[in-house]
């Protein structure tokens, strides 16, 4: 027999090429990589360190695409308020108000949930940079939790979406970024530039910030169509097309781009985002909070686009869980094929052979190995298959009343929002625990709660950000 430091056992969902799921399997595991991986029946190791056995899940670590971290100091204010409400009366404040300590500790239950629920990788776009150093907190919030992060610090200068003061020339941006580079990047946190929409940043500096990334060979993350885009493109930019027609018209729609959101587009732009080689990062949990019923991924699944799932920021995305936006996905694209249906002047009767479109296997693929492609990261991550990082998910579904029967394991998972936390036995990053039994191994939740409430009480104060929290609330509050 071989040996090795760690030997799972379990249902092994492995997500390869062939999609593979060992009902009886077993992951061996040395120097945080995946040693070897198959049916038990077949495992030649042995180990000091045994996980896992009859009743366990074994998952590849879930992949979240998209999210602002240090929104986590004004989680769920969205409820009540107006898109320009948000951003100018208390996101850039609040976020603006964070220094290197507050941004810590504001970011840091939104990591937990990922942790907590399973995610080994999560993107990040930071763009309020009043303290230079507001990154480096939620950088080290990233780094104490033990998870890996693609970190994307975001240039903002356009004066008619970014509140005075905000605003910071390309050098600037681009000396931090290599700051942060230098100081961060290791083998679980990447550093790379970008911006948060076409009319954010001016336009010459927006292909500058490109061309650091395509020199630097790192990711371009923008949101596409932003909200502004579609406001100023035409008004203030003189262009007439859509967000990712002007992306390829100036030579940066390539490999590298991964744009979020990506809805409302103009026919045709998936063809270019297909043949340019881009890829989406789909946010349908938020979309749905929102009431946006015109999601729609089909135009880019149906087009062999890379996508994955985001969760966005803690101020639309409440419960920072995969799991329930992985559900969201389906029912988002499944409400939107239906509004899409009846608002067309097709009559189209229901015959009883309709098969509702996507599957919660696909949604599956979405969070995990999609999720790593979207990323440029599937040479490491994503999967369960020798040779990659084990950033792993082992789930104890012995006392889940959800996730029995077996026969339809993924969907109950999926549809029922995934395990409960306590369920989930393990969360494994490089071959190290860092979750157990639904607890973060080195750090204190009850600390990070209190820190929380703490910091978001001084930024409302500081910021006069009080008046929108709990706006047009119909409860009666009372100190």
């Amino acid at each position: 027999m071989k040996t090795c430091n760690t030997l799972m056992r379990g249902i092994v969902i492995s997500m390869d090429e062939n999609r593979q799921v060992f009902m009886d399997g077993y992951v061996a595991i040395n120097d945080g990589k995946v040693e070897s991986v198959g049916a038990f029946s077949e495992c030649e190791y042995e180990s000091d360190n045994n996980l896992g056995g009859s009743g366990f899940v074994i998952l590849p670590g879930l992949v979240n695409v998209h999210s602002h971290l240090i929104q986590g100091c004004m989680r769920g204010m969205a409820e009540g308020t107006t898109f320009e409400e948000r951003l100018f009366g208390f996101y850039y404040p609040m976020t603006g108000a964070c220094d290197e300590e507050r941004s810590y500790d504001a970011a840091m239950p939104s990591i937990m949930d990922l942790a907590l629920r399973g995610v080994t990788t999560t993107a990040d776009d930071h763009f309020t940079h009043l303290h230079k150093k507001s990154i480096d907190g939620v950088l080290a919030a990233v780094d104490d939790s033990g998870i890996r992060c693609r970190m994307a610090r975001l240039t903002i200068n356009d004066k008619d979406a970014v509140p005075e003061g905000f605003g910071e020339t390309l050098d600037a941006g681009i000396a931090e970024t290599e700051r942060i580079k230098s100081k961060w990047e290791n083998e679980k946190i990447s550093v790379t530039a970008s911006t948060i929409g076409i009319t954010y940043c001016e336009p010459d500096q927006l292909i500058e910030l490109w061309k650091w990334t395509d020199e630097n060979n790192r990711q371009f993350d923008i949101h596409a169509p932003a909200v502004f885009d579609q406001k100023y493109l035409a008004a203030r930019r003189g262009w007439e097309g859509g967000s990712f027609e002007w992306l390829d018209h100036v030579g940066i729609l390539g490999p590298n781009v991964i744009a979020a959101h990506a809805q409302n587009l103009r026919p045709g732009e998936e063809k270019l985002i297909a043949d340019a080689g881009a890829s989406i990062a789909l946010v349908p949990d938020m979309e749905q909070v929102l009431g946006l019923v015109n999601f729609n991924a089909r135009p880019f699944l149906d087009s062999n686009i890379t996508c994955g799932i985001g969760l966005d920021g803690a101020v639309v995305a409440y419960g920072h869980n995969m799991w329930t936006a992985m559900r969201g996905y389906l029912t988002a694209q499944r409400m939107g094929d239906q509004h899409r249906l009846m608002m067309s002047e097709t009559d189209i009767k229901w015959t009883g052979e309709e098969v509702l479109y996507g599957s919660a296997e696909q949604a599956l693929e979405l969070a995990t190995i999609d999720g790593a492609k979207a990323l440029m990261m599937d040479d490491k991550i994503g999967s369960i298959e020798t040779g990659k990082e084990a950033d792993l998910v082992l789930i104890d579904r012995t006392e889940e009343s959800h996730l029995t029967p077996m026969g339809s394991l993924i969907a109950s998972l999926v549809y029922g929002n995934g395990p409960n936390q306590n369920a989930i036995e393990a969360v494994m990053v490089h071959g190290e625990v860092i979750v157990k039994r639904g607890q973060h191994q080195t750090l204190d939740h009850r600390k990070i709660v209190e820190r929380s409430d703490q910091v978001q009480e001084i930024l409302l104060d500081e910021t006069n950000a009080r008046q929108y929290l709990r706006k047009r609330s119909r409860f009666n509050w009372i100190d």
